[in-house]
């Protein structure tokens, strides 16, 4: 058995966590003094790459690419993540998704940080803005049997997939998806006010990247983001890396959602953490922009969960227990995994170890836990 002491901001305290296989077994109040913190490892559910590294690149398929990212996720505090493999031709998503679950099957304490992936596309919108870079010409309605084949090569893992509820077909594609317990979330999608209530019906229970994926101007009142932001019965996710989602604006949308159906994501893509410099047709900025080269167009999230989980308080008004919370169990009941984070007994030993050097916003990770075991010590 394991004992770590430490403050834990989403119970206002001082604790001694009891740690006995792969879950936690005792939480118990402290008066000891300490610096160290802990919460729930963060949860990302929305991540293409990192560290120069592609989820969805399998060119060389025995490189460990989940390996790779996921060892530099621990450094970050981010215990669990779900890759995200985006829009493409037919036959490059079954090579992809087959690569994938024969990683994740020669690796099972891999697949302890992987809990499913994430299928972004390519049963999305045509339309230039809500489609944002996704390939015009691989863009498709949704299709039973073609996703089936996908799940199939997974090893059964997609758990949930970015469509747009519009497209003809996808309310019928939504409603077997839910019914093979497949989670649906809207995304790069131009719906209407008809197709918003359709979808929910049917079962969708999340918006991905909620402020994003979208027409640079839409009508004030009638549009699809105060649409799915009035949706009681959904989750909204957020890339908070400040980039994406302008202070006031992030601020006023995860309020009208609400803490308990908002979460944070990273959306990272592969030139996260990697230096500033021109990377072929992307550029990063000394500030972390990720833009086109030789425009001021963003191209995409270099952050990881963490710098998200310091600038989603760093710029609006939450506490560092409800901004932690938006990254750790919002994402897990997001994901239906309620059960599976909280500093609660009979709850997943996975956790993250942290300081707060100065007390403010700022996150210094000390461990990473999954299931019972310390993957990660500074």
């Amino acid at each position: 058995m394991t004992k770590i002491t430490a403050n834990v901001p989403l119970l206002d305290g001082v604790f001694e966590i009891a740690i006995d296989g792969e879950k936690i077994v005792a939480v118990t109040p402290s008066s000891t003094e300490t610096d160290l913190y802990i919460g729930p490892t963060l949860f990302d559910i929305q991540v293409n790459g990192y560290g120069g590294v592609s989820c969805w690149d399998m060119t060389d398929p025995e490189s460990g690419a989940l390996a790779k990212i996921s060892g530099m996720f621990l450094e970050q505090g981010v215990g669990l993540w779900i890759p995200t493999v985006i829009t493409n031709h037919h036959e490059a998503l079954l090579e992809i998704f087959t690569a994938i679950g024969k990683e994740l099957d020669a690796d099972p304490e891999l697949e302890k940080s992987i809990p499913g992936l994430h299928l972004e596309g390519p049963y999305i919108s045509k339309v230039n803005g809500p489609r944002g870079v996704h390939p015009l010409e691989c863009v498709r309605p949704g299709s039973w049997d073609e996703f089936t084949q996908y799940q199939t090569a997974s090893g059964g893992r997609i758990r949930y997939v970015t469509l747009a509820p519009e497209v003809d077909g996808n309310i019928d594609f939504i409603k077997k998806c839910v019914e093979a317990g497949v989670i649906v979330s809207i995304g790069h999608s131009d719906l209407d006010r008809e197709s918003m209530n359709k979808a929910v019906e049917a079962g969708v229970s999340l918006s991905t990247h909620l402020g994003n994926g979208a027409h640079d101007m839409i009508q004030r009142h009638n549009n699809y983001i105060w649409y799915q932001l009035a949706a009681r019965k959904t989750y909204a996710a957020f890339i908070s890396d400040g980039q994406h989602l302008p202070s006031e604006c992030m601020t006023a949308m995860i309020h009208a959602k609400g803490l308990e159906r908002s979460v944070i994501t990273s959306d990272c893509v592969g030139l996260g953490g990697m230096p500033a410099g021109i990377y072929g047709d992307v550029e990063k900025l000394p500030n972390g922009r990720l833009v086109a080269t030789g425009t001021p167009n963003l191209a995409g999230s270099s952050s990881n969960l963490r710098e998200c989980v310091e600038q989603v308080v760093n710029l609006t008004d939450l506490s560092h227990a409800q901004g932690w919370r938006l990254g750790s169990i919002q994402a897990a009941k997001a994901m239906g995994l309620p059960d599976k984070l909280g500093i609660e007994v009979g709850k997943e030993a996975s956790i993250t170890v942290y300081k707060r050097p100065d007390n403010d916003y700022k996150i210094d990770i000390v461990e990473t836990w999954v299931a019972g075991k310390k993957l990660f010590a500074k």
